[in-house]
């Protein structure tokens, strides 16, 4: 179980928390992730040779490799990262703000659930990643006073949509559609620094496996679409849910 859900966090979200911490193959600056990651290609390939003679200059397994194997082994992802000390972390207990605009706090986090830290360690990356993914859904709180969420669906002729803040939102939406036996969901969320894209069509995938054995369910994000003030845009995530 504790392997499984190690390779559930690394491989989908373990560097989350990379933008707001402290010779050559190639030559190419350091680089945001699809999933809001610090990452430098070149320099992760230079340093770490046995990598580049594995996975030549292809980032993208490059940043797999990081990942799944490179955090483990406290391989740098860009020249001058240093990894956070547990002294550090535990100054640093406060609620933060991830790249994703989410609230976490990894102290709070670390404290309430021992079992984690055990499967996945003290990294706050390792820690949110495990919430988004795992914790939310199993009612667990990303920060002290946080609320279970309390969305419900609203149902048109043709599809079901909810209005999601938060990522217990999403999740709830998803699961809702499932007991409801929706096949077409719309989860609506009004960005407002919070929730982006890509974290929303993660937690919807991350549902997969929960609603294929209590549902019976498959799970597809088909859609996305951005609309309304570019400061403040109206995402709309389009959900198609298949039963057998």
């Amino acid at each position: 179980m504790k392997k499984t859900i190690g390779k559930i966090i690394l491989t989908l979200s373990a560097v989350l928390f990379l933008s707001i911490l402290p010779g050559t193959k190639a030559q190419a600056a350091i680089k945001t992730m699809p999933d809001g990651g610090l990452f430098d290609p070149s320099f992760y390939a230079a340093t770490y040779n046995d990598v580049y003679k594995a996975f030549g200059m292809n980032e993208a397994l490059l940043y797999q490799h990081y990942l799944l194997c490179g955090i483990k082994e406290k391989r740098l992802p860009y020249a001058g990262y240093v990894y956070p000390t547990p002294d550090e972390l535990a100054a640093s207990g406060t609620i933060i703000t991830m790249p994703d605009g989410a609230l976490f706090d990894p102290v709070y986090y670390a404290a309430k659930n021992p079992d984690v830290v055990n499967a996945v360690g003290i990294l706050p990356a390792s820690l949110y990643a495990h919430y988004l993914y795992c914790g939310a859904a199993e009612g667990r709180l990303p920060y002290e006073g946080a609320k279970a969420s309390e969305v419900k669906l609203s149902f048109g002729t043709t599809f079901a949509m909810a209005d999601a803040v938060t990522e217990a939102d999403v999740i709830a939406a998803v699961r809702q559609a499932a007991m409801y036996r929706v096949t077409d969901l719309r989860v609506m969320s009004v960005w407002q620094g919070r929730l982006s894209q890509e974290a929303i069509e993660a937690l919807i995938v991350a549902q997969a496996p929960y609603l294929k054995t209590a549902y019976g369910a498959t799970i597809k994000v088909t859609d996305c679409k951005i609309y309304g003030l570019a400061t403040n845009p109206t995402i709309e995530t389009c959900v198609t849910l298949k039963f057998s």
